[in-house]
């Protein structure tokens, strides 16, 4: 009987053991289905190479029997929502059957950067000429920083990547970033599920080529110890930093607000978006909270739900993250979870947070804001009176020609009035202005002229007389000659005087 029991169980793991080759069999079959479309072409081979700061290489080998006209991938980065799409360059050629190609995407620009540790997930695309497709199917592939051999630990859901002999840093990272997830995932309504990678360097001369190009001067005045790529789902974080966790669990959060807020449409405002991350930061430092306590004693609180952007200065960067993180608990403690991601999908419904907040708080950000002063006996901040904004205007003071009439008048001992004193310019009179009068030619008997007729003929030609007689001596004036006012009223022994210099420059011309 027990050996019937010994066989009986034997036949069952064989029959077991065929079972599993039959479906191990069935799956290298599909997936080699999958391979070859229709009319026979077939994927031979394709790779995915990093080749960190400079780009990805993609390759791929196939064959037909028709010539091969075209070679793409598809490809998205990380959990962009928009993914990419780029034509392989032939390499080689045997007989018009199987053909290499490649091409190389670049990644060394701001616009084109990939964060260390993002997932690419790629698949290529073949065609023939004669109208023959092959789509294979989607793979993925870690972009690693190839500098380094990594290690990773995971959860199932985040993962760390590190290298060297620090593994105890490495699970220190997952437990915040796991207990982050727990506590700010529920309350902005976002999505755990989604992986998340982190990239964990152990200094900052690791660190520093792995972040995004910028300018040298930023990247020597400035230790980035944590950098969230929200899009991607991806981590860079500073090992060594004495906050390391802390600083992991901030920028986790980072990548939750986009989730839950953030979209093709919306976007959360940066007092709100680092208000959050510090929020639900496990393991907060306290200088947050001195910048905010001195920025209340000195009366120097920013105002924060106004601010389109982060501060310029660092000694207002610590304050704005204070006040930022302060706000976000008062809204939370004040108005619950619940109103939170409320505000937080209507945000990414494509609503501005200056609308938004009226419609989930019943309030306008203004007045949240000093809600919160209320609650820590700081004055209101009030915006400016519409008129007080407004710009004063000032007087100006009319101008007007000065023409010989006008000498005219004040030589028969007419009144001038001057300019300061005018608050309307005067109307242009219908008196013509005086032609002007050429230079008389001196003769050997010179004629008289009237008073009135000289000073008109005077007044045309002092400066040019003047200035004759100043190239023909040869000598400077010291300065320039011209009509002197004073409070706008003319002199007229200043005009007597022109006329006395013009007379005795027309008689030496005349004499000579």
């Amino acid at each position: 009987m027990s050996c019937n029991r010994t066989l009986g169980r034997t036949l069952w793991r064989i029959a077991g053991l065929l079972l599993a080759v039959l479906l191990l069999l069935s799956v290298f079959a599909a997936q080699s289905l999958a391979q070859t479309g229709s009319g026979g072409i077939e994927l031979l081979s394709s790779g995915v190479t990093s080749k960190f700061q400079e780009g990805i290489l993609f390759d791929a080998e196939v064959r037909s029997s028709a010539e091969i006209e075209e070679i793409a991938v598809r490809f998205r980065i990380g959990q962009r929502e928009i993914g990419a799409y780029e034509y392989l360059e032939p390499d080689e050629q045997s007989g018009g059957e199987s053909v290499r190609a490649s091409v190389f995407y670049r990644t060394n620009t701001s616009a084109r950067y990939i964060a260390p540790g993002t997932i690419i997930t790629y698949s290529f695309e073949v065609t023939d000429v004669d109208g023959n497709r092959l789509d294979t199917e989607e793979s993925e592939y870690i972009y690693h920083d190839d500098r380094y051999e990594w290690e990773e630990i995971t959860n199932g859901i985040v993962t760390v990547s590190y290298h060297g002999p620090v593994s105890f840093r490495a699970e220190e990272l997952l437990d915040a970033t796991v207990q982050t997830l727990e506590n700010m995932g529920p309350l902005l309504g976002a999505g755990v599920d989604d992986p998340i990678r982190i990239t964990m360097y152990n200094n900052w001369p690791e660190m520093r080529p792995a972040l995004p190009p910028d300018s040298v001067t930023t990247r020597r005045e400035l230790i980035t110890e944590g950098q969230a790529h929200s899009p991607e789902g991806v981590l860079l974080v500073l090992g060594g930093a004495p906050r390391a966790s802390g600083i992991a669990s901030h920028e986790v959060t980072h990548i939750l607000v986009h989730r839950a807020g953030e979209g093709s449409l919306g976007r959360v405002p940066s007092w709100l978006n680092e208000g959050l991350a510090e929020f639900g930061n496990i393991q907060p430092g306290d200088s947050y909270d001195r910048a905010l306590l001195r920025a209340i004693q000195r009366d120097d609180l920013l105002p924060i739900t106004g601010m389109n952007g982060q501060p310029g200065t660092p000694e207002d960067v610590i304050i704005f993250y204070g006040q930022a993180r302060s706000i976000v608990r008062f809204m939370v403690e004040e108005y619950g979870a619940e109103k939170m991601r409320e505000l937080m999908a209507t945000i990414k419904s494509g609503k501005n947070y200056r609308n938004a907040i009226p419609e989930v708080y019943g309030i306008t950000p203004l007045e949240l804001e000093n809600q919160w002063r209320d609650s820590l006996g700081v004055p209101h901040r009030n915006l400016p009176d519409a008129e007080s904004a407004l710009p004063t205007a000032l007087p100006t003071a009319a101008l007007s020609l000065l023409s010989i009439d006008a000498l005219r008048q004040q030589g028969s001992g007419a009144t001038a009035v001057p300019a300061a004193a005018a608050t309307v310019a005067p109307e242009r009179t219908a008196t013509p202005a005086p032609e002007a009068t050429a230079v008389p030619q001196p003769t050997t008997v010179p004629t008289a002229v009237p008073a009135a007729a000289r000073a008109e003929q005077v007044a045309g030609t002092a400066v040019a007389a003047l200035s004759e007689m100043e190239r023909e001596n040869g000598e400077g004036s010291g300065g320039s000659c011209g009509i002197p006012t004073r409070g706008g009223i003319v002199e007229m022994s200043s005009v007597a005087l022109l006329v006395g210099l013009a007379w005795l420059w027309a008689r030496r011309r005349a004499g000579n």
